[in-house]
Parts: C-alpha cells; sequence; structure tokens
C-alpha cells in the first residue's frame, strides 16, 4: 500500500492499493457512514430506448456496507451516491458498489481518524515493503535467490555451478560442493526467517542432504524448507509463490505474531494482571493498569469500542488489531472482542 495523501483537517487518506491485504487493511478501517471516492463503471443510457454503454466515473458514496472477496481479489464497498464526475452518468442517492483492487487509488473520508486506524495503514505500507518470505530456485546450472515482498517479488543476482561434464569425477563433486555451499550460505543470510529451495528434478533434496551430512545448516534458527518446481527461472519463482504451500507458509507466518500476544494475555489472566470485556478494560484504562489493547478488527466500529481505544491512545497504550477470521481472534472473541495487559 502506498498512502499517497494524509490530511487530517480534512479526515481524508488518498491511497494506492498493491496488494489483497491492502484491501483487508482498508477494510478494518472503513465503517458505516464513511465516504469513499474511486473510479467505476456505470451503465449510462442518453434515452429509454437507447441500449446504453458502460462509461467511467468517479464516484464518491456514503458507505453502507463493505465486504472482501477473496476469490475475485476486491474489496467491495456499497452504499448511496453523493457526487460523481461527470455528473451526468449517474444519479444522485442511487446505489452503486465500488469494487477496489489491486492497483486502484481510493480516498476514504471520516469524521476522525484515530492513531490507532492510521496505525493499520502505515502497517500495512510497512508490511508491503518488508521481505515475508526468501525463494531460491535452482538447477544443476544456476540457482535464482529471490525475496517475496508485500507488494511483489524482489530478484537477486543468479549463481552459477561452474559444472562441466568434462570435468573429473573429483572436480565435479567439488565443484557441485561449493555450488551447495552457496545456495545455502545465500539462504543463510536472507533477511527473513523462512526460506523455500526449490528445483526441478532432484537438486533441492540433493542440496537438503548436503545440509545434513556436512551440517551446513547446523546452529541456524532459519527455518529452510525443500519443495519442487518445474523450473529454475523466474516463472519458477512466480509459480512457487501461487502454490497452496506458501499461501499456509505466509498465513501461519502472520499469525504467529498475535499468538505471541495472545499468550502473553493468557498468562497474565492467572495473576488478575489481564482483563477482558469492554467494561473491564475501560476501567483498567482509567486507573492506569493497562500498557497493551488488543481487539479484533470486525469489531472496530462499534462506538462502545472506539470510546475505550480513545482512552487507550490517550493513556499512551499500545493497541493491536486482531484479524477476527484467524485462531487468535476467535479466541479474542471469546473474551468480549476486547483485552489488554
Amino acid at each position: 500500500m502506498r498512502i499517497i495523501r494524509f490530511n487530517p483537517s480534512e479526515g481524508t487518506v488518498k491511497l494506492r492499493v498493491e496488494t489483497f491485504d491492502d484491501l483487508w487493511a482498508i477494510q478494518r478501517v472503513t465503517f458505516v457512514g464513511d465516504s469513499m471516492t474511486a473510479e467505476s463503471r456505470r451503465k449510462f443510457k442518453s434515452s429509454e430506448s437507447d441500449k446504453g454503454e458502460f462509461k467511467d466515473v468517479m464516484i464518491t458514496l456514503t458507505v453502507e456496507k463493505t465486504e472482501l472477496d477473496k476469490n475475485a481479489g476486491r474489496l467491495r464497498a456499497t452504499g448511496k451516491i453523493t457526487h460523481a464526475r461527470p455528473m451526468e452518468y449517474v444519479s444522485l442517492n442511487s446505489y452503486h458498489t465500488l469494487n477496489v483492487a489491486p492497483d486502484d487509488v481510493v480516498t476514504i473520508k471520516k469524521e476522525k481518524w484515530p492513531d490507532y486506524m492510521v496505525k493499520v495503514l502505515k502497517d500495512a505500507v510497512s508490511d508491503s515493503r518488508k521481505p515475508r518470505l526468501g525463494l531460491i530456485v535452482a538447477d544443476d546450472e544456476k540457482a535464482l535467490p529471490a525475496y517475496l515482498l508485500g507488494y511483489g517479488i524482489k530478484f537477486e543476482s543468479e549463481m552459477y555451478s561452474s559444472l562441466s561434464k568434462r570435468m573429473s569425477q573429483k572436480d565435479f563433486t567439488a565443484a557441485q560442493n561449493k555450488y551447495y555451499d552457496s545456495i545455502l550460505k545465500e539462504a543463510k543470510q536472507m533477511d527473513v526467517d523462512t526460506v523455500i529451495i526449490a528445483s526441478p528434478g532432484f537438486t533441492s533434496q540433493d542440496v537438503k542432504k548436503y545440509a545434513a551430512d556436512t551440517g551446513a545448516t547446523k546452529g541456524s534458527e532459519k527455518r529452510i524448507i525443500y519443495e519442487a518446481v518445474s523450473n529454475a527461472e523466474r516463472s519458477g519463482v512466480y509459480e512457487l509463490i501461487k502454490s497452496d504451500k506458501v499461501e499456509n507458509l505466509l498465513h501461519r507466518e502472520r499469525i504467529r505474531r498475535e499468538f505471541k500476544l495472545m499468550d502473553e494475555f493468557l498468562t497474565g489472566l492467572s495473576s488478575d494482571r489481564s482483563k477482558h470485556g469492554v467494561k473491564a478494560v475501560s476501567e483498567a484504562l482509567d486507573n492506569y493498569l493497562a500498557t497493551k489493547v488488543f481487539v479484533n478488527d470486525s469489531v472496530l466500529g462499534d462506538a462502545s469500542i472506539q470510546k475505550v481505544l480513545a482512552t487507550a491512545e490517550a493513556r499512551s497504550a499500545s493497541i493491536e488489531v486482531f484479524n477476527s477470521n484467524d485462531e487468535v481472534g476467535q479466541q479474542l472473541h471469546s473474551f468480549g472482542d476486547i483485552a489488554c495487559v
């Protein structure tokens, strides 16, 4: 995500969407009554007999409902149109649905942007720039390292094996071991927690065996996963990131931090340091007994929750917003959707 412009006095923020995760972040801070502006298409008829044609229109509507469509990769925001450019293609106060997708620009306006809502957007910007996963596709000739970032793929320089069938067996083995060492060294120094090494044929498994036999990755806290892919080109990297394996891995990485925070809350229950529910959290904040507040994104639009979070900001308590659809968010739901330590 990229924040193009933020004007607190007007209550507007203009964003460029880069990934599907950005859409999730936008939904978390867009509530009933907010204004949303984006480019859309409307069917325009010049007369009753006219079959009509679709026109590109910049539409502003008052949000009544939002829906995140994972299959289509879109955020749908439905409400009544309050403004449009050009005006002749729309009827004011008629209902319309904005379909926001990656590469779109959207403006959201609300009466006030609390700091924790701005943080949701800024975190999305930051997360899109951080490497989320290291990838190395390799065959007998070369290896191509890459980083999966929130907004796309960053490719690194290729590494070559210099192997030749004309080498003696001894020289071939030495060159091969050197090649495997370079792949594992690259994996260990990548600025991520997890690296996937994938290959067509047996290269990835040979690297895995070499690492086990030589202890090349011993002592490293980095997790290295070995997978298969059809080629060691850029297309192989794209093939890998579209796989169910990577999708499931990224999902687990994203909620790992939430699990740590939830463990902190659960540990505090035994000593009565942790509180949960609107009333208990509010009282803890009033008495300066809370430094962290955890809240589910599904209740951010609730007036009572917003009042508690405003107090948290006034008391300089950190606010962590959980994904209510994840296991941790569902666990927090059983504690009233809001808690503190």
